[in-house]
């Protein structure tokens, strides 16, 4: 692309924001911004269909912001993928508000070629929910599907791993900047993905994560895809966010179902009650485009990767997308053995009157071999660090042995919206769980 395109892309890009109604009503227009950038006023207040916030808004033609962005990339080495390239996601042209461009770390894969499952999911995953999102993102990567999410804690994080652990190419789409590691315990996870996938965003280089980018880049990850798995999601979870988009769009929903009585289930379960497809197998996904992406799925190679697709949590530790803590103890040794010295102290010794008969010798029973035992732990002090000072003052403030209501943290001095925003994104991140009637506790 030439640099002169790509100012006129961003200078747009920059004018609408994200996630505009008018951007498909314009580019049906003007195939080039910079023939928009070039219109006369006249010619833009009579362009139909627009508000005439953007018709004011394209009138503001100072191209410094979009100069500086273009700048930042060339010196960020982040790429710049238009809806005028010819690599652009066809899938996402057709959605009703797609991106005006995207930036990108990474290589991009061959979206108009291969399929596209996104796969998406609670920040607060059982271990059913990680191994099964393991699971079918291993297989999925396997067979050359691109895997999508949204690389957040949790599912996100680990389907993004697996995905990258069957050697296959995954896509994250970001809430902030490409080059802003978030979470902050995914910069292992971020630096494999720009190596063996890539990184997308409509937020462009040094855009810091906010609570509201979430919910907008969710119509990204759905609108890649052909088909939106939820593998394990409350009835609060954002993940249904994209489940919703998926449905507006016309793109497949499927959810694997859980235990009724389980955190993560009432979503998942909710959606197959309203007509999601049911996932208990990897081919579930893959049978209704079998035909259609026959030139590029390998199916073949599902059988040897169902052997494969157990979860490795040392690997998931390795790449920041869990935290393993490790104690070595010994089999039997335990209450059992606090039991036999307890009886002991409180057993008088007997002095010996008599000589004791030898003892056979004994063959001594093997000392055992010491055993793991492992937590998971996918809110790491990292996650707490990347707070700022109003959302760490707020999780700081909420009591631990109850709920309380936002009116209830007036006292921290904090403007009511600022609280609201940082109890929002303390839910998204998974250390705050908003309950019925305004509730919020500490998740």
């Amino acid at each position: 692309m030439l640099q002169k395109d790509a100012l006129f892309w961003i200078w747009l890009a920059e004018t609408l924001g994200p996630k505009s109604r008018d951007f498909k009503q314009l580019i049906s227009m003007y195939d080039n911004p910079y023939d928009l950038y070039h219109a006369d006023e006249g010619e833009i207040e009579n362009i139909p269909e627009i508000t005439q916030r953007t018709k004011e808004a394209l009138l503001e033609r100072d191209l410094a912001k979009a100069s500086r962005i273009l700048d930042d990339c060339e010196r960020r080495e982040v790429g710049i993928l238009t809806f005028g390239d010819e690599e652009y996601p066809n899938s996402l042209r057709e959605i009703k508000e797609p991106p005006v461009l995207l930036y990108y770390r990474g290589t991009l894969p061959d979206f108009n070629r291969q399929l596209c499952i996104g796969m998406v999911g609670t920040r607060r995953m059982s271990a059913y929910g990680l191994q099964n999102a393991y699971r079918i993102a291993y297989e999925l990567a396997s067979v050359n599907a691109l895997v999508i999410s949204g690389m957040a804690a949790g599912i996100d994080g680990v389907c993004a791993a697996a995905a990258l652990a069957a050697k296959g190419q995954t896509v994250a789409v970001l809430g902030c900047g490409v080059d802003v590691v978030y979470p902050t315990h995914h910069r292992a996870l971020m630096e494999r993905i720009c190596q063996n996938g890539v990184l997308l965003s409509e937020y462009p280089p040094t855009t810091k994560p906010n609570y509201y980018h979430f919910p907008v880049r969710n119509r990204i990850i759905s609108g890649i895809s052909q088909g939106t798995v939820v593998v394990e999601a409350s009835i609060r979870s954002g993940s249904l966010i994209t489940a919703k988009d998926a449905v507006t769009q016309g793109r497949d929903v499927f959810a694997l179902p859980a235990n009724v009585d389980s955190d993560g289930a009432e979503g998942t379960n909710r959606l197959l009650r309203d007509g999601a497809r049911l996932v208990l197998d990897t081919t579930d996904i893959l049978t209704p485009y079998s035909y259609v992406y026959t030139e590029t799925l390998r199916t073949e190679a599902l059988s040897k990767a169902k052997q494969a697709s157990k979860a490795d949590l040392h690997y998931l530790d390795s790449l920041g997308v869990i935290e393993l803590t490790t104690k070595r103890v010994l089999k039997n040794d335990g209450e059992q053995g606090a039991a036999s010295s307890a009886a002991r102290e409180a057993s008088p010794a007997k002095k010996q009157t008599t000589k004791q008969p030898a003892k056979r010798p004994s063959k001594k029973k093997p000392q055992e071999e010491p055993l793991e035992q492992i937590t998971i732990n996918t809110t790491p002090d990292a996650l707490i660090s990347s707070l700022d000072p109003i959302q760490l003052a707020v999780l700081q403030a909420m009591p631990d042995d109850r709920a309380v209501t936002a009116d209830s943290l007036g006292g921290l001095g904090y403007p009511y919206g600022d609280v609201i925003a940082a109890l929002t994104v303390l839910e998204i991140m998974g250390l705050v769980q908003k309950l019925p009637g305004a509730f919020y506790t500490k998740a």
